[in-house]
């Protein structure tokens, strides 16, 4: 399944994984997907004697995504969690959004 008609949104603004997020999009562009990767603003200030918890990588999704294809983003998604080089980062969840809202359409980890 090509997802020609499906754009995606590597969403990588909190700057948690700039290499993930390269390697998700190239993945994703791989299968026929439209993608974007949004970075973190470079005028943005990061206070590192405050602990918070970043979400990291998220995907969005634009317009209606058939079934089909958002089960072939979730495989992209597994496999390139698979091939991380800790296992710290291969249990990680990514969420994929529905757009900009905060609808998550599907949660994807190596476990599925």
């Amino acid at each position: 399944m090509t997802g020609t008609q499906t754009s995606i949104v590597v969403d990588n603004t909190s700057g948690a994984d700039p290499l993930f997020a390269a390697t998700l999009a190239g993945a994703l562009q791989a299968r026929g997907f439209e993608v974007e990767v949004r970075e973190p603003s470079p005028n943005a200030l990061f206070d590192t004697a405050v602990h918070m918890v970043a979400e990291g990588i998220a995907l969005r999704v634009t317009g209606a995504i058939p079934r089909p294809a958002l089960d072939d983003v979730a495989a992209v998604v597994r496999e390139s969690l698979r091939t991380r080089r800790s296992e710290r980062q291969r249990v990680r969840s990514v969420p994929i959004y529905m757009g900009d809202t905060p609808r998550v359409l599907r949660w994807v980890d190596i476990f599925e």
